[in-house]
């Protein structure tokens, strides 16, 4: 890229041309507006002929983070999306090789726009391991966007505390918090708090539904969108469980107009 550049206005060309520092530069200039897909990799498409990840990015998704990813063409997902990708990776010897934080696993994924270290809630896993599995990834891939934190309890407590999420934010370009409503306790004052904690630490704030509630009623996700807007959420992220794999496909575009309106909405869905 030549230029700064809002996430809201770049298609496919921008996207390709885009490094670490840039693209987390296009979501800060969003204001607010940049909307994330989580996608479950191994789960059967929802319509035949495409898949999830492109569904999501039809109905209005920035960026595409893949869960439980195994497969090798990161490179070629991404021609296909024209998104930037993202995989998901846990600091845990619980879980298979290939979603683990481990060197090894992310030699794998240098084609990634950006990685999550985060948790499933089949690994409990703690704040310390978080920030050790952070030093690894930025060792390893250190031109690659860092979001890190969790998107819900993962077996233990819902809400951080504001200590942990600063903590995180130093060593993170983004640090993924539970969005208003999905976990318990996670009132919009309390989820602004930890948005506060994020940015005074220098990180973007991602607000994240991985409650299950992506496959809720619109007007439940519509409502949970603009909490998290308000609150100071940087990235709206829907999860992968709303119907098989991915939210579902109206709650995307439903998220996306409560945060943007129509205009950039219907930019997003058109540029392919």
């Amino acid at each position: 890229m030549t230029r700064k550049a809002r996430i809201l206005d770049c298609g496919p060309e921008e996207f390709r041309g885009m490094d670490g520092g840039e693209l987390l530069q296009s979501i800060r200039l969003s204001e607010g507006r940049t909307l994330m897909a989580e996608i479950l990799h191994p789960s059967p498409p929802l319509v035949d002929g495409a898949s999830n990840a492109a569904v999501a990015v039809a109905f209005g998704a920035d960026l595409v983070l893949l869960n439980k990813f195994g497969g090798e063409d990161l490179a070629g997902i991404k021609r296909s999306l024209g998104r930037p990708v993202g995989v998901n990776v846990e600091p845990s010897e619980e879980v298979e090789e290939h979603r683990r934080a481990s060197r090894e696993n992310l030699s794998r994924l240098e084609d990634a726009d950006f990685l999550v270290i985060t948790a499933n809630p089949d690994a409990r896993i703690e704040t310390g391991d978080l920030v050790s599995a952070a030093h690894t990834a930025r060792d390893e891939l250190p031109d690659t966007p860092l979001l890190c934190g969790k998107m819900h309890g993962s077996g233990g407590r819902g809400m951080p505390e504001a200590s942990e999420i600063g903590t995180l934010a130093e060593g993170a370009d983004a640090v993924l918090i539970p969005a208003p409503g999905t976990v318990p306790g996670s009132l919009e004052s309390a989820v602004a708090e930890l948005a506060q904690a994020v940015h005074e630490g220098g990180a973007l704030a991602v607000a994240a539904v991985g409650t299950s509630q992506e496959g809720a009623d619109r007007e439940t996700v519509r409502g949970i969108s603009l909490s998290a807007k308000r609150a100071g959420a940087d990235v709206l992220h829907l999860g992968d469980a709303g119907l098989s794999g991915v939210a579902e496909p109206e709650n995307l575009m439903s998220a996306s107009l409560a945060i943007r309106g129509r205009r950039h909405t219907y930019r997003r869905m058109a540029m392919r």
